[in-house]
């Protein structure tokens, strides 16, 4: 019987092994990092092609390279605690995981407060994402969960800013008014403190700029590789 004659995929041009592991590995969709409630997690069957990485290291050098920069990630920390396993040895945002999210290109990130685990683990995560890595896609969502515009990819090298309608009343001198189809959003406040945009369909945008003006006075805001600072 004759013996079946291996494929040498290795000896394919680079820019081929390339193409191919795109069509492998890249998805349509955003990778769910995190879940709390209103994000589907894909079951573990559709994570199979991620054995690739195991072929050797060659093999994982291009395909993670391939995996980590060219899809986009979803981190959903609205709950108080993380889970374990992203911040437990070999976790995402654990010490091991470093060269891993160094690599991240695209990342929207949940969150109900900005303190607390962001604080202590999150924040410096992205510090370092941003200024020893490849981050250069960030969408902050303050709010309550949603997976509304969770796939939206965001403009190339700039950070996004939002709050949900109903948004402590610190926002408010950043936010313009949300306009409809038919007439202009109407904000009031309730007897808590929230001020609500009635009209608004969910997510409104900051102004980050402006807030770094206010509350953090003679701070320059740099782009990544400026080196006049």
């Amino acid at each position: 019987m004759a013996r079946r004659k291996s494929f040498r995929f290795f000896d394919l041009p680079p820019e081929l092994r390339g193409v191919i592991l795109s069509q492998l590995l890249v998805s349509d969709e955003s990778i769910i990092l995190h879940d709390t409630t209103f994000f589907t997690l894909p079951s573990p069957g559709n994570w199979n092609f991620l054995n690739v990485f195991l072929v050797n290291m060659q093999m994982y050098q291009e395909a993670s390279t391939i995996f980590y920069s060219q899809n986009r990630f979803t981190l959903n920390a609205h709950s108080h605690r993380l889970p374990a396993h992203l911040t437990s040895r070999g976790g995402f945002l654990s010490e091991d995981g470093q060269d891993a999210r160094r690599r991240v290109r695209s990342l929207t990130l949940y969150l109900t407060r900005v303190g607390g685990e962001f604080e202590r683990v999150i924040g410096p995560a992205l510090s370092d994402m941003v200024l020893n890595g490849c981050l250069r896609e960030l969408v902050l969502r303050l709010g309550p969960p949603s997976s509304l515009g969770a796939n939206r990819m965001p403009d190339p090298d700039m950070v996004e800013l939002l709050a949900w309608k109903a948004h402590l009343t610190v926002f408010c001198p950043f936010h313009g008014k949300v306009n409809t189809s038919t007439r202009t959003d109407t904000e009031s406040v309730d007897s808590q403190g929230t001020a609500i945009l009635r009209n608004s369909s969910g997510w409104i945008e900051l102004d980050w700029r402006a807030m770094v003006e206010v509350y953090a006075p003679g701070q320059k805001i740099i782009r990544i590789g400026d080196r006049n600072y």
